[in-house]
């Protein structure tokens, strides 16, 4: 046994059940797995239970909702094994994923692995991330660090031949819809920011430079995000919660303090998590959407839902509740790995 899974939550509660039915369909009963919950629906903690007497696997349930971070910190201190698989409960599983990534990491030495990505579902299937690379600029305020996906909104089919050249095994970005990572290397990280809800990809990305980390890409293994399913009950308030403008905030302050670096807040803020959730609640109106149009029915639901996630948040979750790792780089490491990056010398 090379790996445990660590499976938690995205940004749904009930898209576990096929994501972990999917799972277990594609990997030996002897692979352990940590499903990591909090503050799920009976109905859906129930059906968790019953899958759990039919395969085994840990099921740590916690009465308040949960951070995806704060989860897979929870997950990985459980584990006993060689390799850590962060695996987001709204994926599903193509045959072999998981020797592939093991392949892969032994071939190489890598310490984390990145598999193709697919989002869905979509047939053909659509390249959700196939690796990604940091970019950097400088603007009249500073340096400004971004990442891009590689091959992000390609059909597969119309470039399968050339996986190889356009996105290698050579890597720097790995998305935590679902990679694997050695255990000593989460170690020795001190775990992840349990601050982000955003930018983990980033933070994850640096850490690995500063820590001399090999970062790998496996084209082999195939999952797919199931971005675009619709939103049903009381999965919103999870959506709300995990994307809320409070917990972006945060996350955003924290990635800027720990690299002593900028963000493009309001890209990020309002053009991704703003309009994220809006999308969600739109999901779940469709026929209201149509009737009175997209930004009045946005208008007339999302700031009720929100007020009453917050209430629900407040009233369950215990605060404080983050962990920091330790700071990683010497000073100016960001500002190095951009001049690198831009053929030029720090300032």
């Amino acid at each position: 046994m090379q790996s445990t899974i660590v499976v938690s939550p995205r940004e749904r509660f009930l898209s576990v059940i096929p994501s972990l039915e999917s799972l277990f369909t594609t990997i030996a009963d002897n692979v352990p797995v940590v499903v990591v919950e909090g503050g799920t629906p009976r109905k859906i903690r129930q059906r968790l239970e019953e899958i759990q007497s039919d395969r085994h696997f840990e099921l740590v349930s916690l009465d308040h909702m949960v951070t995806p971070n704060e989860a897979r910190n929870i997950g990985a201190r459980m584990a006993q094994t060689e390799f850590v698989a962060f695996c987001d409960n709204d994926i599903e599983y193509q045959p072999h994923w998981l020797e592939q990534l093991e392949q892969n990491a032994v071939k190489y030495g890598a310490d984390v692995v990145a598999p193709m990505i697919f989002i869905g579902p979509n047939d053909p299937a659509v390249i959700h991330h196939a690796g990604g690379v940091l970019t950097f600029r400088h603007d009249e305020q500073g340096l400004v660090i971004e990442e891009r996906h590689r091959l992000m909104n390609e059909r597969y089919i119309d470039l399968s031949d050339r996986v190889d050249e356009l996105a290698p095994v050579a890597n720097e970005v790995c998305e935590f819809h679902c990679l694997m990572m050695r255990k000593a290397f989460y170690d020795r990280m001190g775990g992840l920011d349990e601050r982000l809800i955003t930018r983990e990809q980033m933070d994850l990305a640096l850490r690995a430079r500063a820590l001399d980390a090999k970062v790998t890409f496996e084209k082999r293994s195939c999952v797919t995000y199931r971005a675009k399913v619709p939103f049903r009950g009381r999965d919103i308030f999870y959506h709300l919660f995990r994307w809320s403008d409070e917990l972006a905030c945060r996350s955003m302050d924290a990635f800027e303090e720990s690299w002593n670096v900028r963000l493009n807040r309001d890209r990020i803020r309002y053009n991704w998590i703003q309009r994220h959730r809006q999308n969600a609640v739109l999901s779940m109106f469709p026929k209201l959407s149509k009737v009175i149009g997209r930004k009045r029915t946005v208008k007339l639901l999302t700031a009720p839902l929100e007020k009453h996630t917050a209430r629900i948040t407040r009233k369950t979750r215990p605060y404080p509740q983050s962990q920091a790792p330790a700071a990683v780089g010497e000073g100016g490491f960001v500002e190095k790995l951009a001049a690198e990056a831009m053929n030029t010398e720090p300032s």
